[in-house]
């Protein structure tokens, strides 16, 4: 199934990268892993229309560049509407920020129209991979609440740091708001799970990242990213999410560097340290989202 879905992804991502350029497969790759995750809990109506709210986020951020607070005010939206699908099932939308971080300030350089294109063919490609591939995943509805509550905090958190970061020109800043998209949870039982899987995985990632990048030829580091694409691949099909944070830092770093030593130790201590900083800046929200639920309970326990 990983030979399977490694070829279902590299394939037309190859071909849009030799016709289109790598932007606009970077965009399509994104957009693949936003249908994959939607189209086991969502019937093909409900797929199509966060489809389509994922490309017009996509095309707005790429209007919108490194405007910070352009940026900031859909990093803000986004959360909101991820909070709106949240209820129906977790992480039906968690894609939608990283679209916007990566096509607007980030590394995907498209035109609005581009990006939207991009974004409705790879969410509509990532679908019918997972159809084709029988892919299934349980529905899993947040409560009210809770869904509410995590999307606020984390969209004002991470509308924050991006306005911050973009004010400030600060490289690669992006990546403090993306650590805490990924690592924060919307069911609090993952929340403590997935935090410290993020930092054990992105440290132990970063350390083969840079022995391949100082100690390798360039191909042989090749090799090394590839090896981490396809256990990347691996390890989300099986769920094991420190496994996926120490798989895909490498495959990162290594291919952003491609043999340049400077660049590769730049790119790793940029990582690690926005790393370190998005998780502490997510436990303390985690810490707040805790608080709220205690007082939640405790007024039904008054209540009741």
């Amino acid at each position: 199934m990983t030979f399977k879905l490694l070829a279902a992804i590299l394939v037309p991502s190859i071909i849009i990268t030799v016709l289109a350029g790598p932007s606009a497969s970077m965009g399509f790759g994104l957009a693949m892993g936003l249908g994959m995750a939607v189209t086991p809990v969502s019937k093909p109506q409900q797929a199509a229309v966060l489809i389509f709210i994922a490309a017009v986020l996509g095309s707005l951020a790429s209007l919108a560049g490194s405007t910070p607070w352009a940026i900031a005010l859909l990093i803000m939206v986004s959360a909101l509407l991820f909070a709106a699908s949240n209820r129906r099932s977790a992480g039906l939308l968690s894609l939608t920020p990283i679209i916007i971080i990566l096509f607007g300030p980030g590394a995907v350089d498209l035109s609005w129209w581009e990006a939207g294109v991009w974004v409705i063919a790879g969410g509509v490609v990532g679908g019918l991979i997972t159809r084709m591939l029988k892919f299934q995943a349980p529905v899993r509805p947040v409560e009210p609440f809770v869904a509410w509550e995590h999307g606020i905090a984390v969209g004002v958190l991470c509308a924050a740091v991006m306005y911050w970061t973009l004010a400030s020109n600060i490289p690669h800043g992006y990546w403090i708001a993306v650590t805490v998209l990924m690592a924060l949870r919307p069911l609090p039982e993952e929340r403590r799970d997935t935090l410290n899987g993020r930092l054990v995985g992105t440290f132990l990632g970063a350390i083969i990242a840079l022995l391949a990048v100082v100690f390798l030829p360039l191909w042989g580091a090749l090799v090394v990213a590839a090896l981490s694409m396809f256990f990347l691949i691996w390890y989300t099909l099986g769920g094991a999410y420190v496994m996926q944070a120490l798989t895909l830092t490498p495959m990162l770093l290594i291919f952003s560097s491609l043999g340049d030593l400077d660049r590769g130790l730049e790119l790793t201590a940029e990582r690690v340290g926005f790393t370190v900083v998005g998780v502490a800046a997510a436990v303390v929200v985690a810490i707040l989202l805790r608080y709220w639920e205690r007082q939640r309970q405790s007024r039904k326990g008054l209540t009741a």
